[in-house]
């Protein structure tokens, strides 16, 4: 698996064109976050992971077609009036209209470090360098983990993810930080480097992404909240 940029996403999400169109009836919409093992276009274009196998699922409870629209802009969310649908994002992502519900998946903030690395838990990186980018949610959890531990922290810091990601690549720094989905895309790409990194265990914030449902609807939201616990 690549890491693509979200304007090439935007180009795989225009080519698979039966993925998203809007709602009718006998269509359950759902809309998603874009994240490797969450949605994301396998090399063929075809969208895969666990938002896709929620949606199928619950349009099978219905009786409904799933129609999966990954989330690259705001009008990517299916109208929360326009009847049963599901939005899957984390609690500050979910747009008015819609209420928080059961949670599908922790993508926590985690560091990972080369499959050659000594490093086993984030007081191992004492002084080493982790890519990171200034300013970011990642960059402030990460100061605030190791000065909350008394870890010298030491930051490689790029201005552009995708900079970053080669930077890490091409082994220019000890480790990385980024929501866990991320990282374990980074471990996919295709080439193989990256395949035996190792994710440490040490949690530098949860991210919770949940399955939200339109306002309004208690037996919808009753439904959703049942299925996604039984799986």
């Amino acid at each position: 698996m690549r890491i693509l940029p979200i304007a090439t996403l935007a180009i795989v999400m225009l080519a698979s064109l039966a993925i998203a169109p809007r709602a009718f009836a006998g269509r359950l919409p759902c809309a998603g976050i874009v994240a490797p093992g969450l949605a994301y276009p396998d090399v063929a274009g075809i969208w895969r992971g666990l938002e896709i196998d929620d949606c199928k699922n619950l349009a099978a409870a219905i009786g409904a077609t799933p129609v999966f629209t990954p989330i690259l802009q705001d009008s990517d969310t299916p109208p929360a009036g326009a009847g049963k649908s599901v939005l899957f994002a984390p609690a500050g992502d979910i747009r008015a209209g819609y209420a928080a519900g059961p949670v599908i998946f922790d993508d926590r903030q985690a560091l990972m470090v080369p499959v050659w690395s000594k490093a086993r838990t984030a007081r191992d990186l004492a002084n080493a360098e982790i890519c990171v980018e200034p300013g970011s949610p990642e960059d402030f959890a990460l100061t605030a983990y190791f000065a909350a531990r008394n870890i010298p922290l030491r930051e490689f810091v790029f201005q552009e993810t995708d900079e970053m990601h080669d930077a890490y690549a091409a082994g220019r720094c000890d480790a990385i930080t980024a929501r866990i989905s991320l990282l374990r895309g980074l471990r996919g790409n295709a080439d193989g480097v990256r395949k035996d990194d190792r994710i440490l265990p040490d949690n530098l914030g949860d991210n919770p992404v949940r399955a939200a449902t339109p306002s309004g609807q208690p037996a919808w939201a009753a439904l959703v909240q049942t299925k996604l616990e039984q799986r």
